[in-house]
């Protein structure tokens, strides 16, 4: 029976022995936990894993910094964060609500009121301006209204009965149709008298700038005219020497 050969021959560490016995059991049994792989348990394999992820977290590169940044200072001081524009809108909204919201203000009621006052109105601008009544039945127009519907060749003490007679089967008061009329001619009256007021200002207003534009321009011509008496004066003194300079030279040096 030929001797089987020991761990120790199959791993090449000793020559074969002849004459040698069987192998035991035991030495089997190494044999085999010799030649079979190890198996890791889980908190092996954890073990084995987290040293590979710390080298990997050491390799990983730094986070890129703006250009122009010092590393050192980067790392003690944390990046400014970028102003938010709605933040910024919002302070500068916040200081326009002290005195320069009052100047703006006063600004623009000059801008209306001047527009306002040079804007044409019509006849039911300033009647809605004035609130007048806007029922045209109770308005002093609806005797005109009631005048046109008579004949024209009517004498005009008929037509004015007619019309009383009218107004009392259709019980329109009188009295409440005079005051619309009284309330209208004032409405109307305080724009024209507003409207011959401004425009006596702004004619006030605008000869007296052209007051002191003519006296600028007075100012203006006689700086002209002392200027050009100067150059004139100016030029006289320079020609005069330069002739005697010439002057000189031709004695001392005649042309041949």
């Amino acid at each position: 029976m030929v001797a089987k050969k020991t761990i120790f021959e199959k791993l090449g560490l000793i020559e074969p022995v002849e004459g040698e016995t069987s192998e035991t059991p035991e030495t089997m049994e190494a044999v085999e936990s010799s030649e079979s792989p190890e198996v890791l348990t889980g908190a092996d394999e954890k073990k084995e894993i987290e040293p590979v992820k710390n080298v990997v977290e050491e390799k990983k590169p730094e986070e890129s910094l703006p250009f122009g940044v010092d590393l050192l200072a980067a790392k003690k001081e944390p990046l400014k964060e970028k102003e938010d524009p709605l933040e910024a809108l919002v302070q500068k909204s916040d200081l326009l609500k002290g005195g320069d919201t009052k100047q703006i203000e006063d600004k623009l009621d000059v801008l209306i009121g001047s527009y306002e006052k040079n804007k044409m109105m019509s006849i039911d601008d300033i009647y809605r301006n004035s609130r007048m009544e806007a029922d045209k039945k109770r308005t002093i127009f609806m005797v005109d209204v009631f005048q046109k519907t008579l004949p024209e060749n009517l004498p005009i003490d008929v037509k004015r009965a007619s019309v009383m007679n009218i107004m009392d089967v259709s019980t329109i008061n009188l009295e409440n149709l005079l005051n619309d009329a009284y309330k209208r001619i004032d409405a109307l009256n305080n724009i024209l008298e507003q409207t011959v007021q401004t425009t006596e200002d702004v004619i006030m207003k605008n000869n007296a700038s052209i007051s002191e534009l003519e006296n600028r321009i007075k100012e203006l011509k006689k700086v002209s005219e002392a200027r050009q008496q100067f150059q004139e004066d100016q030029t006289s003194i320079i020609e005069y020497e330069i002739q005697k300079i010439i002057g000189i030279v031709d004695f001392i040096k005649p042309k041949k």
